[in-house]
């Protein structure tokens, strides 16, 4: 018998009625890659897969995160009114479906703040996820 460090972790086990989920990663959105944003934004305003339970974030959502102090109303500059437009539309999409949040190394900073302000749940690095009698190691 085996003991590995994935099986000593705690699985995440997404509700069982859920039937997808949408997983994203290394968007690296930035305010000077307008294009990028704007195809981000049409998947979330019309998801290909429309009956998805949740969306899923892999780390890297961000080229950077300079810190949760972006969002702050008091800061201004492209990078900050760009972090906030990004925040607001993850919110509307948290709304109606789960969105959960794992760090990568582009925006290890994003903190408590800019992920209550995305109405997201992190995820540690590494998740173990346990669903349809199936195992996926997310990292």
């Amino acid at each position: 018998m085996t003991d590995s460090a994935v099986d000593r972790l705690s699985p995440w086990q997404p509700p069982s009625h859920w039937q997808a989920v949408d997983f994203i990663s290394d968007l690296h959105l930035q305010p000077s890659d307008q294009a990028t944003f704007e195809r981000w934004r049409a998947f979330m305003e019309n998801p290909p897969v429309k009956h998805a339970d949740a969306l899923v974030i892999l780390g890297d959502f961000f080229e950077v995160w300079a810190g949760d102090d972006l969002l702050d109303s008091g800061v201004q500059g492209e990078s900050s009114c760009f972090a906030r437009q990004c925040m607001a539309l993850l919110r509307a999409h948290s709304a109606t479906h789960p969105v959960y949040f794992m760090h990568g190394n582009r925006d290890f900073l994003l903190g408590p703040a800019a992920l209550a302000a995305a109405g997201a749940t992190e995820l540690s690095d590494p998740t173990l996820v346990e669903w349809h009698g199936q195992r996926c190691l997310l990292s």
